[in-house]
């Protein structure tokens, strides 16, 4: 599995019946704002929409509460009306936001990240033959040319020259 740093959302979400029943009840706000906050848990939980403490360990309302800094009858009636709408589904004591793997494409996340790092892998073996073929020789740019080396010590003579007798002289 893999860490995601961020999760989806429709464009339309206010558009789905679900999120306009929540909105439309007293303290909608809150509830459409704890259903983000669910879907980031299981984002940070990693594990296909589970919203557990750690491996098998299902997060309680009193968990739920402190995170959300709701009170735990608060929290025991939001979840509760997300079970009703079936956008939350309760395994033993495990809460699941349902149909995860539909909503956030984490297999097709996945899928491109192998597809990402076996293109990266052909190209640096590639990138690698194709060094041990060749018969050229690199020069490595730390070293000084030698008409570099000509034109400053002329320089310096013209200088020295010039400091001597006061005049420059200029050659054709």
């Amino acid at each position: 599995m893999y860490e995601l740093p961020w999760f989806k959302t429709e464009t339309n979400i206010f558009s789905n019946r679900k999120i306009q029943i929540l909105l439309k009840l007293p303290e909608g706000d809150t509830y459409f704002r704890v259903w983000i906050q669910l879907i980031a848990i299981a984002v940070e939980c990693n594990n296909k929409g589970r919203l557990e403490i750690g491996e098998n360990n299902p997060m309680t309302i009193q968990n739920f509460s402190k995170i959300m800094g709701k009170s735990n009858k608060k929290i025991e009636k939001i979840l509760k009306k997300f079970l009703e709408l079936e956008m939350l589904i309760k395994e033993g004591e495990t809460f699941l936001i349902k149909n995860w793997d539909k909503y956030q494409s984490i297999e097709k996340y996945e899928k491109y990240q192998m597809q990402g790092r076996e293109r990266q892998r052909r190209f640096r073996e590639k990138h690698k033959s194709e060094n041990e073929k060749s018969n050229v020789t690199k020069t490595l740019g730390n070293a000084e040319e030698k008409n570099t080396k000509d034109i400053e010590n002329k320089k310096e003579e013209n200088i020295r020259e010039e400091s001597e007798n006061g005049f420059r002289q200029y050659k054709l």
